[in-house]
């Protein structure tokens, strides 16, 4: 529910509010609580993966603050290999749309609204396709 509102954000706003990552981090975070230690460190692992990789793409200007922020909060939901394939599958999509946005529109200046990708990403992950 919340990658849905913050892709209507991110694409009528161009912003993603830390009004649905917040909740969403913390909803995340309380839930693998109670399921279990384990289940915790593997949730805050992941989050941090997310982090670390996500990081170096924000300061290369790849991605948004908000982005970054959004798959954290994602990634508390899911396990450390669920959040790699979730950023790759993300990229790829965010490719395929770059792509079709050259191709269509020939405006190479556009902005992506990465939260796109991250919402089709979790679905596909967690949905078992990949």
């Amino acid at each position: 529910m919340f990658l849905t509102g913050a892709v209507f954000t991110d694409l009528f706003k161009d912003k993603i509010f830390n009004a649905w990552v917040i909740p969403a981090l913390s909803t995340g975070v309380i839930s693998s609580l109670i399921q279990g230690s384990d289940r915790l460190f593997e949730s805050l692992s992941a989050v941090g993966v997310a982090f670390l990789i996500l990081l170096p793409v924000y300061f290369l200007k790849g991605i948004a603050a908000g982005d970054v922020k959004l798959f954290m909060s994602a990634a508390s939901f899911l396990s450390v290999s669920d959040t790699l394939s979730c950023i790759l599958v993300s990229f790829f999509i965010a490719g395929i749309i770059s792509v079709l946005v050259i191709i269509f529109k020939r405006n190479k200046q556009k902005t992506i609204h990465f939260a796109i990708p991250v919402l089709v990403s979790v679905l596909f992950v967690m949905g078992g396709i990949l």
